[in-house]
């Protein structure tokens, strides 16, 4: 059975007593920098006092901007290695100094799977309620090997019991999750939030000089493994040898770049490419007709849902949140993993069919009001006070 975190009924924030929460994260840029910073947000407008600890090294300067001068928001940025590495010791030790010297806290909320570590081995020790969130764990990489699956599923199931929730923000993590041993009773699902926005265009194809009615297909995300920008170079390269007329832009960076780039010249594809490298995501998706997510594995990526609220249909593989979103709200086509011939049909047939992409846009458009941050955070907070979300007993 899925289990979705679910608000009980007022009385409403505004008389209950706030809360002094601390957030870990290593990363604080891409999706787990946005759900981050909106949440500390909504978290700091319900008259909570947040305070974020991150890494130094993957911040997003924008995000960073958006929360640190929010009434009851402090931020703490400190050494913190992506990788398990000795130096964790250091960084474990100078996370408890601070907790220990600002506190007491009622929560300790990690995430992803360094800052869910961090929070875990110091939460219930301080005495606060101690929660997780994983972004994705990383279990799911189907490229994972082995030693590695092993290695990593046995620490989450050490670190489970010292857990009060792990936050999934979807059914298939959840599944996931539970399959792997981390307890029934403390697997929720609270799926993730974003606020209507608007965004300047990046203005692409007046930058690559294409017509003004070019269909313009995107990529939004780190040119890494996991997100498969391999495969959606395949897919182009089939769709410029046949003719079709789509320009896809890519905005992203990461160690694939250069392989890609020698891979379009090897299709000769590069009249039907380009590379944007680290932009607004948002300014892209502002006009973009479709988006491209062939993912290998995901949590729930914000790019879909910020692609929803643009109204931009989406072609996708069904990993994670990915197929739950699309095939209920019927707003996208999803195509098998590793797949780039399936991938280019359907972009293909979207291309070329004018009326499909405009209903499959009203209908992102509308399924996206599910999807919103005061939502997330009712159910989130609603953890944070040790309230009934619903779930079942026993772990």
């Amino acid at each position: 059975m899925h289990i979705l975190c679910r608000t009980p009924p007022p009385p409403r924030m505004s008389v209950r007593a706030s809360m002094r929460i601390a957030l870990i994260t290593e990363t604080f840029t891409t999706g787990v920098g946005r759900h981050v910073a909106d949440l500390t947000t909504a978290l700091c407008q319900r008259g909570h006092e947040v305070h974020l600890l991150h890494g130094q090294r993957r911040v997003d300067p924008g995000l960073v901007q958006e929360v640190q001068h929010l009434p009851g928001a402090r931020l703490f940025a400190l050494p913190m290695p992506r990788a398990p590495r000795p130096q964790d010791i250091s960084s474990l030790w100078k996370i408890r100094r601070y907790l220990r010297h600002h506190g007491p806290f009622d929560v300790v909320h990690g995430h992803s799977s360094k800052g869910g570590a961090y929070a875990r081995l110091l939460g219930h020790a301080l005495g606060a309620r101690c929660l997780y969130t994983p972004h994705a764990l990383v279990t799911l990489a189907p490229d994972l090997g082995r030693a590695s699956r092993l290695l990593y599923g046995a620490a989450e199931r050490l670190l489970a019991p010292l857990t009060d929730h792990i936050v999934c923000c979807s059914a298939a993590e959840r599944d996931h999750a539970t399959a792997l041993g981390l307890g029934t009773r403390r697997c929720v699902v609270v799926p993730n939030g974003v606020e209507p926005f608007s965004a300047e265009p990046l203005d692409v194809r007046a930058r690559a000089g294409l017509p003004a009615a070019t269909i313009l297909a995107g990529f939004i995300g780190r040119l890494e493994p996991q997100k498969a920008p391999d495969i959606l170079i395949e897919a182009v390269g089939r769709l410029s040898r046949q003719g079709v007329p789509v320009h896809v832009a890519i905005a992203g960076e990461g160690r694939l770049l250069p392989a890609l780039q020698q891979r379009v010249a090897q299709l000769a594809a590069e009249s039907a490419v380009t590379w944007l490298g680290a932009v607004d995501g948002r300014r892209l998706l502002a006009e973009l007709d479709l988006l491209l997510v062939p993912s290998r594995y995901e949590g729930f990526p914000y790019v879909l849902l910020e692609a929803l609220h643009s109204g931009v249909p989406v072609v996708a593989t069904p990993v994670g949140g990915v197929a739950e979103t699309i095939e209920q709200g019927q707003c996208g086509r999803t195509v098998p993993q590793e797949d780039p011939i399936a991938l280019a049909e359907a972009i293909e047939q979207l291309v070329r069919d004018a009326s499909e992409r405009a209903l499959l846009a009203a209908r992102a458009r509308q399924h996206a009001r599910r999807f919103g941050v005061s939502a997330m955070t009712d159910r989130i907070e609603t953890l944070y006070r040790g309230e009934s979300c619903g779930v079942p007993s026993g772990t």
